[in-house]
């Protein structure tokens, strides 16, 4: 019996060219895919720090307005009540306070990121938050044509939360509402 070799080595050849050309094939859509879902994320990533960027721009932007504001009041010497005066120097003090916890708000990202941020949390009185904020926009308030009408009971509403997150909240829906 005669066998010719040559007839086996064409159809082996051509079951290893077609199992190659398939793991070329196969390689060159994953390494596509691969790349895209990459590009997909750097994007994502990209619209998550222009939005950061965004929002503590807005954060820094209302105590920054607030002390401009209450600092060219008292430097063009327009307020002539001494009470008057040391309510207002009270509020850039309680804004400059702010943009420092803002600041560090910024700083505690990484942490956040790393899940390493802790709230903390304390037991404060609500009214008095809401109260203190609205006093330190009220220029700003009335300088936009906005009222606020709030009625309050006498007494003191606890809450065990973050007293400088609560404000920083509080602050921003207040300030939008104003915008």
């Amino acid at each position: 019996y005669y066998r010719n070799p040559d007839l086996g080595l064409g159809r082996g050849f051509v079951i290893l060219a077609s199992i190659m050309v398939f793991i070329l094939a196969f390689s060159i859509l994953a390494g596509g895919t691969l790349l895209l879902l990459q590009a997909r994320r750097a994007s994502l990533e990209a619209v998550r720090k222009t939005n950061f960027v965004s929002n503590v721009s807005h954060e820094l932007k209302t105590p920054l307005t607030t002390i401009r504001m209450y600092a060219e009041l008292l430097g063009e010497d327009r307020i002539k009540d001494e009470e008057k005066k040391k309510k207002y120097l009270e509020i850039i003090i309680g804004e400059t306070q702010r943009l420092t916890r803002l600041v560090n708000n910024v700083l505690d990202v990484s942490r956040l990121e790393q899940g390493r941020k802790r709230y903390r949390t304390d037991r404060i009185d609500v009214t008095s938050v809401v109260r203190k904020v609205l006093e330190i926009l009220e220029m700003r308030l009335v300088e936009a044509g906005v009222s606020v009408d709030c009625r309050f009971e006498d007494r003191e509403v606890i809450c065990s939360i973050d007293g400088d997150a609560f404000e920083q909240a509080f602050s921003n829906l207040v300030d939008n509402a104003i915008k």
